[in-house]
């Protein structure tokens, strides 16, 4: 018989305060570079390489002599043909260096030389913004805080993003980064605020993100925690987490492993990842029109090969060599028998192997559990279903918070077909009930 100990929360918080957290900080993190172009495929005809759209002002192209209409043929002797192949290139770039690009303008081929300029970093007028970084699983990651201007330093209740599944950046200002719209609507409360970028993001070191594995960016995380509650103008006794989307699986994960205040998180998942992609598929094929009666088809012919990748752990071509009928579906799941919906599928397994109810079990702080009516990405009941649980071993720990016409991605819309319709579509408009949700919240739990 299994025996099972549980400790009480005052217990739990009183041993978590006898181990000061250890982060390594490692040397100045160098900036990366801004080649600040706007690209494009080159039209039919056109010599092979990426159009340049659109030149950026104050940037490495401009200063160079770039200029829109140009086709980006080489950089540092190294042919470009499309953007993908560019990324790996760009991610060497560091500000200071020179570089040669290689352009097409007309009939005549160019080789402009300069210095590469910095990425530009954030300098809002009204926080004080501080560059930091320390070692995760040996590599160098950029972390970035801000405090309220004039109002001394602190030390101040702090917000800790962690953002969506993909490849992007938080470096950046308020108005032009992912989630950047909350987090300056949360730093005009008074908050400070904290983020990192990825490993291999921006400035931080690591893979190429099709390769980034989940407990590469789980331990960047709980380190990132850690250094910021060494940081003088934090309050580490009121350190918050906002997690959105894979953010929100993340959260208590972290919080398990480095306890914080509190947590609100949403637009998420708190099943087994096998549960949840049969779920979101069903889901949105009912959603996109298809019969109940031809969903449920789709799912059976799903199930073994979730199976495999999830539950099994096996890789796409052992799949294929091992039951050669799924290897059509996986294909059209993974062209590339690597990489699905944005993320590495080696990632995906990562998450898989996580009991993400057996972490929220080991959360003792105040929760709000926050869903979009309108989100065709997540579902309710998950939500709920962390609300209740945590509830039913400590009562009012946990708050469910319905936002409503909003959806996955905190955009306006009617309905979840609606929101499905107009994914990833340009003229959303953002619904601010989150922000006004977060400051009430945290206003009540934080403050």
């Amino acid at each position: 018989m299994k025996v099972v100990f549980v400790l009480s929360a005052t217990l739990a918080l009183a041993l978590g305060a006898l181990s000061a957290p250890k982060v390594e900080r490692g040397a100045p993190l160098p900036r990366k570079a801004a080649l600040g172009v706007q690209l494009g495929p080159v039209a039919a005809g056109e010599p092979a390489g990426i159009k340049v759209v659109q030149v950026s002002p104050g940037l490495t192209a401009e200063a160079l002599g770039v200029k829109a209409g140009d086709i980006l043929v080489a950089i540092d002797g190294t042919e470009v043909k499309s953007i993908p192949e560019l990324s790996p290139i760009t991610r060497g770039l560091y500000g200071g260096k020179k570089v040669t690009l290689t352009v097409q303008r007309g009939t005549e081929k160019l080789e402009l030389k300069g210095d590469l300029k910095e990425r530009p970093r954030q300098n809002d007028s009204d926080v004080e913004v501080v560059y930091d970084q320390f070692v995760s699983d040996g590599k160098r990651i950029r972390w970035i805080g801000t405090y309220p201007k004039g109002k001394g330093k602190g030390p101040f209740p702090t917000i800790f993003l962690i953002g969506g599944i993909g490849a992007y950046s938080v470096d950046a200002n308020f108005a032009t980064f992912p989630y950047g719209n909350i987090m300056k609507a949360l730093s005009d409360q008074g908050y400070a605020t904290v983020r990192i970028d990825k490993p291999g993001q921006g400035d931080s070191e690591g893979p190429a993100y099709a390769d980034l594995l989940f407990d590469t960016e789980l331990n960047a995380y709980i380190n990132g925690i850690r250094l910021a509650k060494t940081t003088e103008w934090i309050n580490k006794d009121k350190i918050a987490i906002f997690g959105h989307s894979m953010g929100g699986a993340f959260g208590p994960l972290v919080a398990a492993e480095e306890p914080v205040a509190a947590l609100a998180v949403g637009a998420t998942a708190a099943k087994t990842w096998f549960e949840y992609m049969i779920e979101n598929n069903r889901r949105q094929a009912l959603l996109g029109g298809a019969s109940p009666a031809q969903v449920d088809e789709s799912v059976r012919q799903q199930i073994p090969l979730w199976h495999y990748i999830f539950n099994k752990q096996m890789s796409p071509q052992d799949i294929i060599a091992k039951e050669p009928e799924l290897g059509e579906l996986l294909k059209a799941i993974s062209p590339d028998l690597k990489t699905f919906s944005g993320a590495g599928i080696t990632f995906f397994q990562g998450l898989a192997k996580k009991n993400l109810m057996e972490a929220w079990s080991k959360v003792t702080a105040p929760a709000m559990l926050y869903y979009g009516e309108n989100d065709f990405v997540s579902g309710r009941d998950d939500h709920e279903f962390v609300v209740a649980s945590l509830n039913k071993v400590r009562p009012g720990q946990a708050t469910f918070k319905l936002l409503a016409n909003s959806d996955h991605g905190f955009f306006k819309t009617e309905s979840p077909l609606d929101s499905m319709q107009k994914w990833g579509r340009p003229g959303n408009a953002h619904n601010p009930n989150i922000e006004e949700a977060l400051i009430e919240w945290f206003g009540k739990v934080l403050k």
